[in-house]
C-alpha cells in the first residue's frame, strides 16, 4: 500500500515538473526520488497512456506538447503554508517592486484553494511574523528585477555605490548574481572600473538602470565566485581584525567567505572563514598586517611568509 502511495506521489510530482520546466531529464527526477531512471521511464509511460502528451526520450529529455494545458494542481495546505511563510520572508527582507509580484502570485495561489483551504490560510496568517534586522539598514530601493533583467539579457547596468566611507561612484558592472547573507542583500558582478569581480550591497546602491551595451566576457557561475560548496573544499579561517578594518572592508571580506564575526576588547573583531582561497585571503591579511593577525590555521600563515621571502626589499 505504501509503495503504491509513494509512486503516486512521485508521478504527481513528476507532473508538477513537466508543467513548471522546459524540459525534464530522468537522470535528475532519478536522483531527485532517489529511484533508478527505469522507474522514472516507467512513470513517463504511466503519464502518456493516461493520456499527457510527452514529446522526448530517455537521453535528451521529456517535455509537455507546446500549447497543451492541464488543469490547476490543488495545493495542500502544508504547501499553502510554505508560500505564506515565504511571502512573509520576502515581504520584509527583498525590495518593494519585487515583494509585489511575489503578492500578486499569492493572490492565483489562493484562488486555486478550496474554500475550506482559504479559510485555513486566512485564519494562519497572524500566526508568522517576519522582521527586519535591526543592522539590515535602510530599505531597498526597487532594483532587484533590474539586476535579473539585466543578468537575463546580458546587459550592462549602470549604478551609483556608496561605500563604507561615504563616498559614491558610479559604476557600470556585469552583473552574475545576488546572494541573502544576513542581514544584507549583495549583488556579485564584474565591475568596469576595477576589472575585477566585486560584491555590492544592495542597500548602498543609490540609482540603477541599464546602459544597452552588452556583457564584454563570459561569466563563471555565481556558486564559483563566492566559493566552492564542497565543504572538503573549503578551510576554516579564523582571524583577529581592528573594527575599522571589518567595517571599511566588509563587502570584500563576504566575498572571500566571511560567515560568522564576534566582537572582542579593544575595538577588535574576531572573524571566521570558510576560505576556498587561502592565498587571497592571506595576501589581504599582508595588506592589511598593522591591525589583522591569523589565528589559524598555519596554512595562511605560511603563504604569507612565503609571500614575504619573495619580496625585493
Amino acid at each position: 500500500m505504501n509503495k503504491d502511495l509513494n509512486r503516486l506521489d512521485r508521478i504527481s510530482a513528476l507532473l508538477v515538473q513537466l508543467q513548471s520546466r522546459p524540459i525534464v531529464k530522468s537522470s535528475e527526477m532519478a536522483e531527485r526520488f532517489s529511484v533508478s531512471q527505469r522507474t522514472i521511464y516507467r512513470d513517463i509511460r504511466t503519464l502518456s497512456e493516461a493520456g499527457v502528451p510527452i514529446c522526448g526520450n530517455s537521453g535528451v529529455g521529456y517535455s509537455l506538447v507546446e500549447g497543451y494545458r492541464l488543469p490547476s494542481l490543488m495545493f495542500t495546505k502544508e504547501e499553502a503554508i510554505a508560500f505564506l511563510t515565504a511571502e512573509k520572508i520576502i515581504e520584509q527582507l527583498t525590495d518593494t517592486q519585487n515583494s509585489n509580484y511575489f503578492r500578486q502570485g499569492m493572490d492565483k495561489i489562493r484562488a486555486a484553494l478550496r474554500a475550506v483551504d482559504k479559510k485555513y490560510l486566512h485564519d494562519m496568517d497572524n500566526t508568522i511574523a517576519v522582521y527586519k534586522s535591526r543592522n539590515a539598514g535602510e530599505s531597498l530601493p526597487n532594483l532587484m528585477q533590474v539586476i535579473l533583467s539585466s543578468i537575463n539579457d546580458k546587459q550592462i547596468v549602470e549604478i551609483d555605490y556608496t561605500n563604507a566611507d561615504d563616498n559614491t561612484s558610479k559604476r557600470a558592472l556585469e552583473a552574475v548574481g545576488i546572494t541573502y547573507s544576513h542581514p544584507r542583500w549583495y549583488l556579485s558582478a564584474w565591475c568596469h572600473l576595477r576589472e575585477e569581480y566585486r560584491m555590492f550591497r544592495l542597500d548602498r546602491i543609490r540609482n540603477i538602470k541599464t546602459i544597452g551595451d552588452e556583457h564584454t566576457k563570459v561569466h563563471p557561475p555565481l556558486e564559483s565566485l563566492l566559493g566552492c560548496d564542497d565543504p572538503q573544499c573549503l578551510t576554516e579561517v579564523i582571524l583577529h581584525t581592528s573594527k575599522e578594518v571589518a567595517r571599511h572592508y566588509a563587502d570584500r571580506c563576504y566575498f572571500m567567505g566571511l560567515t560568522h564575526e564576534k566582537e572582542l576588547a579593544d575595538r577588535r573583531v574576531e572573524q571566521t572563514y570558510m576560505a576556498y582561497s587561502l592565498e587571497s585571503l592571506a595576501r589581504w591579511v599582508l595588506a592589511n598586517a598593522d591591525t589583522t593577525t591569523v589565528v589559524k590555521p598555519t596554512e595562511v600563515k605560511n603563504i604569507i611568509k612565503q609571500i614575504i621571502q619573495k619580496l625585493d626589499l
